[in-house]
């Protein structure tokens, strides 16, 4: 009777999830608009049917950990895609709006059916196949993995090398180009190893050839087999890690194959080369989390660990502050192992600040600008400003003023912050930079509405697939600072494959891969984050949760490319290049590839 009594409460608790589900989609799914189906509409209760099937499939297949646990990424997911929803269709999210509210509930439900279906079948579905042969080929690749690896990866590249031939000089070169060539002197707004490094090749160029296209073409060349480097070592530690060859596959394609990988390995940006060392402190650190002991037995790791750390702090500022945090929560974490993670990250801390602090003075390196840290703030404050005056004080307008004067402010921009921010007074706000964050609090108590747009403005593609706000999407494929005032180098395209320059140059301005379903989701600068939530969760129901470290460092960045003076692609491709390994961390064993079932005598080598 207990039996029949649970089972009847289970299938009326289905039977009002269904119903909730049904509903929902009648209401308005963006304001003032209509709901997606009719309420007298026999689509209705076709959908009502279905989803009363579905959830009953989800109650009687998944275990009780894979609902509860799959209810927070549904929620999470469900939030993102009505917010961005209707912020894309109307400019403006609406706080009163219930149909906002309502959005999200039934969106939640779709993705928590979606997602408890996942996750059940992926416990029950097996990808561990191996690709295999018995030729002389195959058995050179087995011995020269990385090697194999690093060719096909560049034979993959070479069309877009040749097709922007001799490279993409990108807006931020121009500033670097003039610190040294131009004789302005070192500043500390570019990493300065990137500026060094940017400069070198181009006097070498032109040392060697009279022609700065040519240093181009050398800092273009360095910087593919560098990341061919960091990609083929990536590929070779997910085999060590026995994640199943399809897996290894999308990663070759994603890496590879990508347009827009393809386009940053030949771009000027430093973005790139954080990149790369940011995946390798990624790699590095699931090694360590996953096995310490051997980590820490070879003292080669501890050393390469250190200065991929360090390096990866040079190339961008966001770099030292992912690494406090996993040295603190490592630290925390690995019991018996904490005096040598903390030594390990303090070495590579301090070599970060004694670099950045006395070498970088003795070097004479101005500063960087504050105002990089306050794009939000700034932008927030302007938006209320131009939007509605009327909100704000004389007293308060007078201190905005006196951090940003009013000629900036009135050239606000919906979609990025610089035209704002380049009147900001950096030394007013070192000198006193109180005033200006009581103002900014002030204003945004009476104006929470327009902080929100503002913020989304900024950030709501980082989260939401559908949202492509187009010329800010990639750095201009074409390159910029090209006029003749300003390209002082005489920096000219010169490609010597048309045809894949037209294809790349599609992907980059007319955004092309946005019509092909899925395809424009995977490539979306949105996408990394969605493959956050859902690792992480599904470790979460595997109670893999030493593996959820090293999604930390993802979900650290990801949380500073929110604070961000504009939506492009360029402040995501690090952790673009992350989702591999990502979704690599579904497969793997949480006590390593030493313990699991799929023991590997390769990392033993290691």
């Amino acid at each position: 009777m207990s039996n029949k009594r649970s089972s009847l409460v289970r299938k009326l608790i289905i039977a009002v999830l269904a119903y909730v589900f049904t509903w929902g989609l009648t209401e308005p799914y963006v304001f003032q608009a209509e709901g997606c189906i009719k309420t007298n509409s026999i689509t209705a209760l076709i959908i009502f049917l279905a989803a009363f099937l579905a959830f009953s499939w989800i109650f009687r297949r998944s275990t009780k950990r894979t609902r509860i646990v799959s209810i927070l990424p549904a929620v999470i997911l469900g939030i993102c895609y009505r917010v961005g929803t209707e912020f894309y269709a109307t400019g403006h999210l609406n706080l009163k709006n219930a149909g906002l509210y309502t959005g999200i509930a039934v969106t939640a439900l779709a993705f928590w059916l979606a997602l408890t279906f996942i996750y059940t079948k992926l416990e029950k579905l097996s990808l561990r196949f191996e690709i295999s042969g018995k030729s002389g080929l195959w058995k050179f690749y087995e011995r020269h993995q990385l090697l194999c690896y690093f060719i096909l990866i560049i034979i993959c590249w070479i069309p877009a090398f040749l097709a922007v031939f001799p490279g993409i000089y990108s807006y931020d070169a121009y500033p670097q180009v003039l610190q040294i060539i131009g004789g302005q002197g070192l500043s500390a707004h570019h990493p300065l190893l990137h500026t060094w490094l940017l400069n070198g090749c181009f006097i070498f160029g032109k040392w060697l050839t009279n022609d700065y296209n040519i240093g181009l073409m050398f800092y273009t060349l360095i910087q593919m087999a560098f990341m061919a480097a960091v990609f083929a070592y990536v590929l070779k530690k997910m085999r060590s890690f026995r994640i199943p060859a399809a897996v290894r596959v999308f990663s070759f394609l994603f890496l590879a194959v990508n347009p827009i990988v393809q386009i940053w390995v030949c771009l000027t940006t430093k973005d790139t080369i954080f990149a790369g060392f940011f995946l390798l402190v990624m790699v590095e650190t699931i090694r360590l989390i996953t096995d310490p002991t051997a980590f820490f037995k070879s003292k080669l790791n501890v050393i390469r660990f250190i200065a991929w750390c360090f390096l990866m702090c040079l190339f961008r500022n966001q770099g030292i502050y992912i690494l406090y945090l996993m040295g603190i929560v490592l630290v925390l974490c690995l019991r018996g192992f904490r005096k040598k993670c903390l030594l390990a990250f303090l070495s590579a801390a301090v070599a970060v600040n004694i670099f950045t602090g006395p070498i970088s003075n003795g070097l004479g390196v101005q500063p960087a600008n504050p105002r990089e840290a306050l794009s939000v703030p700034i932008q927030q404050i302007a938006r209320v400003l131009t939007q509605d005056p009327g909100n704000v004080t004389q007293e308060e307008k007078e201190t905005v003023y006196k951090y940003i004067p009013e000629e900036y402010i009135n050239q606000y921009l919906n979609v990025t912050s610089d035209t704002v921010k380049e009147g900001f007074n950096a030394e007013l706000f070192r000198e006193d930079p109180l005033p200006f964050f009581k103002v900014w609090l002030s204003i945004g108590i009476k104006n929470f509405s327009a902080y929100v747009d503002a913020f989304l403005y900024l950030s709501c593609g980082y989260f939401y697939t559908d949202y492509t706000p187009y010329w800010v999407e990639f750095i201009l494929y074409d390159g910029a600072w090209l006029d003749n005032g300003q390209n002082i180098l005489n920096i000219s395209r010169n490609s010597l494959f048309p045809a894949y320059d037209e294809y790349l140059r599609g992907v980059s301005e007319q955004l092309t891969h946005e019509k092909i379903p899925v395809i424009s989701v995977i490539l979306n600068e949105a996408f990394p984050f969605l493959v956050l939530v859902f690792v992480g969760s599904g470790l979460l129901i595997r109670r893999k949760y030493k593996l959820m470290l090293p999604l930390l460092m993802v979900f650290a960045f990801w949380g500073t490319m929110l604070l961000g003076p504009v939506l492009a692609i360029r402040y995501a491709f690090p952790i673009i290049v992350c989702v591999p390994v990502m979704i690599s961390m579904m497969f793997m064993q949480d006590g390593g590839p030493e313990t699991s079932k799929y023991k590997s005598e390769e990392v033993e080598k290691l």
